[in-house]
Parts: structure tokens; C-alpha cells; sequence
């Protein structure tokens, strides 16, 4: 029994420690390293944009003048805490909570290759660098490709 579980643990430290593999490894470690900080990123801005419709809010009931601006932005900021709560909380309450933070990744990239947003839109960067969505996934495949063709 030992055996066959050193077996496939040297096999497995062949696989992992050959150089093209430790690279494409790496580049997954960074894109995941990315995806983290976009997450925490989008919850502190959620957590900005909450405490500005708070304050929109209480200007409101206090009766003073709102801007039209103000307006339009309480709109978007409530629409969008509506769009966080409705996905947020019914993958959160899968019992496992690592298993529901992967769920939720992996929704998201998928519905971001159609070009549809389920996240709060603080969740997603204006210039749209390094989100998973098809033109990204093309300009990464090029980049690929002409790699390729200069080595050889």
C-alpha cells in the first residue's frame, strides 16, 4: 500500500516540478491571486457606495433638497446592493463555505464570457484589465500563439 502511494507521489512531483508545468501553475496561481484582489477590492467599494446611499438616504428623510445626480446615483447604488444581496446570499448559504466562494467564482467568469455582470458593478474594474471575458481570453490565446511562433 505504501508503495503505490509513494509511486504516485513521486509520479506527481515529476509532473509538478517539469518546468512548462511549473510555469502554467504559476500563471494560474497569479490569475487567482488577481480574481482575490478584485473580490476584496468590490467589497470595500460596496461597502463605500452602501454608506453613500446611507447618507443620500437620511438627507431624504430629513426632507432636504436632493440633486438630480444624487437621485440617479441612489438608483444605481441601490440597484446595485440589490444585485449583490440576490447573489450573495443564496451561494453563502451553502454549507461549505469555501465550496460556495469557488461556486460563485466560477458563476461569475462563466456569465462574464457572455458579457453578463452578476456582481455589483463596484466588482468590476472600468478598464476591464484582467477580468476573464472572451476578448481577454482571445488577446491571452494570441499572445500565446505568437509566443509560440518565436521560439521556434
Amino acid at each position: 500500500m505504501r508503495s503505490i502511494r509513494k509511486r504516485i507521489i513521486n509520479y506527481f512531483l515529476r509532473i509538478f516540478t517539469i518546468p512548462k508545468v511549473k510555469n502554467e501553475i504559476a500563471r494560474y496561481a497569479k490569475g487567482f491571486m488577481g480574481e482575490a484582489s478584485r473580490y476584496s477590492t468590490g467589497i470595500k467599494g460596496e461597502a463605500i457606495e452602501t454608506k453613500e446611499v446611507f447618507v443620500i438616504l437620511t438627507r431624504y428623510i430629513r426632507k432636504e433638497k436632493i440633486t438630480k445626480e444624487e437621485k440617479k446615483q441612489f438608483k444605481r447604488l441601490v440597484i446595485d446592493l440589490l444585485k449583490g444581496t440576490g447573489v450573495f446570499v443564496p451561494v453563502m448559504l451553502i454549507p461549505l463555505p469555501f465550496v460556495s466562494t469557488l461556486l460563485l467564482i466560477i458563476m461569475d467568469h462563466l456569465l462574464l464570457t457572455l458579457n453578463i455582470q452578476i456582481l455589483p458593478s463596484s466588482f468590476y474594474p472600468e478598464k476591464k484589465q484582467g477580468l476573464l471575458t472572451t476578448d481577454a481570453i482571445e488577446k491571452d490565446l494570441v499572445k500565446e500563439i505568437s509566443k509560440e511562433k518565436l521560439k521556434k
